[in-house]
């Protein structure tokens, strides 16, 4: 199967699949900004993180939300006047962009996530509310799925190979560069809004170019569009042993990133309730077997916030093979609940020790992966009294009557 990194990268680059990613990247905070937890109009601490759940209501007067009107300009979505972005949204290249995203978003929705959260109200109530932690690795920047399934989570754990990079430190309504960004942006949009998922490799050559550049931007503006408040960036560096420096005090601003290439985020935002701090972090990083054996403070992040459900789509098949393993038996040793398509775990794993719900039309898989192939799963589907309705597609068969998806409970 995979034996390198370098190939390991092309797989996903040609392979992976993520919904609605064809965006930019943020990567820094504004060096004028005041940090969460100091006071109204004044600058906090550079290491102080937002404050923790209080049961009240969040003080956003606290936050310079300045990530937050940037991911609402890339989102198509209006910014208060009082807000340095607001002189883009006069100009016609944005209310086109505007335009765009407001017919093709409520297309999207209405194909797609609409039925995705119906589903999720009925089918993941069976999961305990206490389970606040989302694990996807090869999710890539996909907050927008992540969040869809799993909208009360409180720590939400992404990883791919797409870099980080930092922001810009201002976007300007004459910028040119900005200008073809969104004409661009509105382009790769094309397919997501029909077909509900971005081909990576388009998305890997849009978050090289540009003023925006890496994850960090798709996870904004998806944070935006599901009506949650970004409060402030975070950037993670990787120790002598290529292991991520995850206490707070090792949690950088753009200032104190310097030069430093970031391997890490995390992004600090607030539902629309806003009555708690969430977190969002994102990992570039390679997980076969070598490199996730020596990630462990990742796995203590991992495994620190009680009970953990597994993501996975559009995963490459990684987790059938051995060079996955290592990845493979932390996830079945310390998951509670699991929600994926075949591109995870292959369920040869699933079947003692785990309670499993299977829903829609499993087919082969597609041309890429002819050796993915599950003869069992394929006889588990072929007793129709076993499976269940699915009403929308996901993954790479994304037509909705030749898609699927399965939930597992640890027994």
């Amino acid at each position: 199967m995979l034996n390198n990194s370098s190939f390991l990268r092309k797989l996903l680059h040609l392979h992976f699949i993520i919904l609605f990613v064809a965006l930019f990247s943020f990567a820094g905070c504004d060096k004028g900004a005041a940090h969460p937890g100091g006071e109204p109009g004044k600058e906090g601490t550079e290491n102080e993180t937002p404050e923790s759940a209080s049961g009240t209501k969040i003080d956003l007067s606290k936050y310079d939300l300045h990530y937050n009107d940037m991911a609402k300009i890339l989102g198509g979505l209006e910014v208060e006047p009082q807000s340095k972005y607001f002189n883009i949204t006069k100009e016609k290249a944005w209310q086109k962009h505007k335009e765009f995203f407001s017919t093709k978003w409520k297309n999207l929705e209405n194909n797609i996530l609409d039925s995705v959260k119906t589903w999720t109200a009925s089918e993941l109530s069976v999961f305990d509310p206490n389970a606040k932690t989302v694990f996807y690795p090869f999710g890539g920047p996909d907050f927008l799925f992540a969040n869809l399934f799993f909208p009360n989570a409180n720590l939400y754990i992404l990883q791919g190979l797409e870099p980080v990079n930092r922001l810009p430190d201002d976007i300007k309504s004459n910028d040119s560069s900005l200008r073809n960004y969104l004409t661009d942006l509105q382009n790769s949009l094309r397919v997501l809004t029909v077909r509900g998922y971005f081909i990576t490799n388009q998305m890997s050559k849009d978050l090289k170019q540009g003023i925006f550049r890496g994850v960090l931007p798709v996870m904004l503006l998806f944070l935006a569009k599901t009506e949650n408040t970004v409060l402030d960036v975070k950037y993670i560096l990787q120790d002598g042993n290529g292991d991520f420096k995850l206490n707070d005090a090792d949690l950088l601003t753009e200032a104190q990133l310097g030069k430093n290439s970031a391997k890490g985020c995390v992004v600090y935002f607030t539902d629309k309730d806003q009555k708690e701090v969430k977190k969002l972090y994102y990992f570039s990083t390679d997980t076969q077997n070598p490199s996730w054996e020596k990630l462990k403070n990742l796995q203590k992040l991992i495994t620190e916030n009680g009970k953990i459900i597994f993501f996975a789509k559009a995963a490459s098949y990684l987790l059938h093979g051995h060079t996955f393993s290592a990845l493979r038996d932390f996830i079945l040793n310390n998951a509670s609940y699991l929600l994926q398509t075949d591109t995870g775990i292959p369920v040869k794993y699933l079947k003692d020790n785990w309670n499993m719900t299977y829903y829609g039309t499993y087919i082969k898989p597609i041309a890429d992966f002819p050796w993915a192939y599950q003869a069992d799963l394929k006889a588990i589907y072929n007793d129709s009294s076993k499976i269940k309705h699915m009403p929308f597609g996901i993954c790479y068969r994304w037509k909705k009557e030749e898609s699927h998806i399965m939930r597992g409970i640890k027994k």
